[in-house]
């Protein structure tokens, strides 16, 4: 699925968890693993990174890039210059009793990545794979379903217990469909047809439709199911038009569980 990885790294109290984290996904897609730090090369540093790989039993040569500059920008110039497909980071700028706000750094990631992101709310060092598997979608596009059906096969290949379609949709949104005469989508109907396309599986399947005057009713549902892994499409065209949908644009100030990011680019495509 990605042909390269690549984790951002600080030396916080997370960095090993981090590294595992990243390292368990390298090996789970088979994928050489890219370790990005935002600052100059040192030998202490490098002496670090040197250690941090052979503690989680990463190849030594494994790609260590040092690059100086503002953190998310030079994380990004290295996912160019590399063309790395999954960046993983750390998600959380602070965390309070009710809410984790996504940091700085993650957020300018969401915003501007031209790839899929992975980012952690609570990384461990002793990673575990995630039971319960949220997907969120704004709508039944093609996207939306490459989105599920790419969830289901990662659910299958860590041998979670759970993928839960979720269909999130304002009031004023639904009210402007009815409006127009058009008939609603059931969020019943697409799991059904989208998960006739996949191979006989031990994942089970559910599905919710959420509505509510903004998006953050999704959220708050999320955060109380204690969800493992919420998953989003994201679509990245023109800097005028947004990353995501409205109804699920409050991902840019709160993360509710650890988040995977599917980022389409350039113009839909049919799938």
């Amino acid at each position: 699925m990605y042909r390269r990885i690549g984790v951002a790294t600080t030396f916080s109290p997370r960095f090993l968890a981090v590294l595992a984290e990243a390292a368990r996904i390298s090996r789970l897609f088979d994928s050489p693993l890219h370790l990005i730090h935002a600052a100059e090369e040192e030998p202490e540093k490098l002496s670090r990174f040197k250690a941090a790989l052979q503690v989680l039993d990463l190849p030594p040569g494994s790609p260590i890039h040092f690059e100086l500059g503002e953190p998310a920008d030079a994380i990004l110039r290295v996912q160019s210059e590399n063309q790395i497909e999954l960046l993983i980071a750390g998600a959380l700028e602070r965390e309070s009793l009710h809410r984790n706000f996504t940091g700085d750094v993650a957020r300018k990631l969401l915003v501007q990545a031209p790839c899929d992101l992975l980012l952690f709310v609570e990384p461990q060092e002793r990673a575990v794979p995630p039971e319960q598997i949220f997907v969120a979608i704004p709508d039944f596009s093609p996207f939306s379903r490459e989105t599920f059906l790419r969830s289901t096969a990662f659910a299958e290949k860590v041998g979670a217990h759970e993928v839960t379609l979720l269909h999130v949709q304002s009031t004023f949104a639904e009210a402007k469909e009815k409006a127009l005469g058009n008939e609603p989508h059931l969020v019943e109907d697409a799991l059904n047809d989208w998960a006739s396309e996949r191979p006989t599986s031990k994942v089970n399947l559910d599905s919710h439709y959420l509505r509510g005057n903004t998006g953050f009713t999704a959220c708050e549902y999320v955060q109380s199911s204690n969800a493992n892994l919420l998953v989003l499409p994201s679509h990245l065209a023109h800097p005028s038009l947004p990353v995501f949908a409205p109804v699920l644009d409050w991902i840019l100030q709160v993360i509710p569980t650890n988040l995977w990011v599917m980022r389409q680019v350039g113009d839909p495509v049919s799938v």
